[in-house]
């Protein structure tokens, strides 16, 4: 793999890597980037696809929520679908990519997040202009914050019933209880509703706080699939 430097005037390219290796059947085309805001990028073209794709990774999970709010990380990761300064309409993004063949997931774990979705590719830059706007402006409103509450109460009480979540949650029980992965790490209503009320924390500005400190480009990589870059 080949790398060359790259200037800020090149479109806040820091550094562009070039012939990236590659199965000799595989016959996408593939390039990295580093910006200058230190996110790393990698992006493949294929002609042939006809299904775009995304998928981006943050350092963080909920190993790094704070002690008083167990499920913050999972609860940011949920409400970042809900709405932003630039496209504030809260299901703006999941109707554009459902309207466009689309689909999305996002998940949290331990110590990393992810965002991943796919569209047809003539639709791809629309897709993308909407999904970049959760790591820069999202409004985190507070009727959307309840919705989503609920929602990861109801899939606290699902898990329950889980073998392999008991299994999970007794390895992080036996844990050091001062070690973050003995953290509760999906939350439910009691730590992220009710204890919170109880103790006067105001969870929107947790969850702000917790985005502006967290939600770093340098700490994030960007994988994107399309026809052509």
């Amino acid at each position: 793999m080949e790398s060359s430097a790259g200037t800020a005037s090149e479109n806040g390219v820091k550094m562009r890597y070039e012939n990236i290796k590659k199965s000799p059947n595989d016959k996408r085309v593939y390039k990295g980037l580093i910006l200058n805001n230190d996110m790393k990028v990698l992006l493949t073209s294929d002609s042939t696809t006809d299904r775009s794709a995304v998928g981006l990774y943050v350092n963080v999970g909920f190993m790094s929520d704070p002690a008083e709010l167990p499920g913050l990380a999972h609860l940011c990761e949920r409400m970042l679908v809900h709405g932003t300064e630039k496209y504030p309409n809260e299901n703006e993004y999941t109707s554009y990519l459902s309207q466009h063949g689309g689909a999305w997931d996002a998940a949290t774990e331990l110590d990393y997040t992810t965002y991943l979705f796919n569209i047809i590719p003539d639709k791809l830059e629309g897709a993308l202009d909407r999904f970049s706007q959760f790591f820069l402006k999202p409004l985190f409103t507070e009727s959307m914050m309840d919705l989503e509450i609920n929602a990861i109460n109801s899939e606290h009480e699902r898990n329950i019933a889980k073998d392999c979540r008991r299994a999970e949650q007794l390895g992080r029980s036996s844990a050091d209880p001062q070690h973050p992965y003995s953290k509760f790490g999906t939350g439910n209503r009691e730590t992220l509703d009710v204890n919170p009320k109880k103790n006067g924390i105001n969870v929107r500005n947790e969850l702000l706080k917790f985005h502006g400190t967290w939600y770093s480009a340098n700490i994030m990589t960007l994988c994107v699939l399309g026809k052509a870059f």
